[in-house]
């Protein structure tokens, strides 16, 4: 139906549009942590940024079943890129619930707590994997 080169771009877009929906969600939450607003973990600005962790975690998803099922395609220079989203995706999916026990346990967090600061490097590393794939 759609070759394989065809699903691993689409697999690289979506990463970088969660990446996008990801740092759209990040910033608008760095403002309310500026203006020192009270805040629970359920906030519309963790939701945003929480649904672009969820659409990267299809992109590794899409990628890891592609890497699996097509056995050819291990060889090839941009699957490199999908290995790196994957990794990021995992960092991202361990920092969400990691996020919602420190906010449980200290309430406001600080914009350089420890599962803040795995969020935005599993971001990073799905984007630069994105990049990767792409240039591949």
């Amino acid at each position: 139906m759609f070759n394989t080169n065809t699903l691993f771009h689409t697999s690289f877009f979506i990463g970088l549009a969660g990446v996008s929906l990801s740092m759209w969600g990040a910033s608008w939450d760095i403002t309310a942590h500026l203006l020192r607003t009270p805040e629970t973990f359920f906030t519309p600005s963790h939701m945003v940024l929480y649904t672009g962790v969820g659409i990267s975690l299809i992109s590794a998803i899409l990628g890891l079943t592609l890497i699996l099922a097509k056995k050819e395609v291990r060889g090839r220079p941009f699957v490199f890129g999908t290995k790196i989203i994957i990794a990021g995706a995992i960092m991202q999916i361990i920092a969400g619930p990691g996020d919602f026990y420190w906010h449980e346990l200290f309430g406001i967090d600080g914009l350089l707590s420890p599962t803040h600061l795995a969020l935005a490097v599993g971001i990073i590393i799905v984007s630069v994997g994105s990049t990767i794939g792409f240039a591949r």
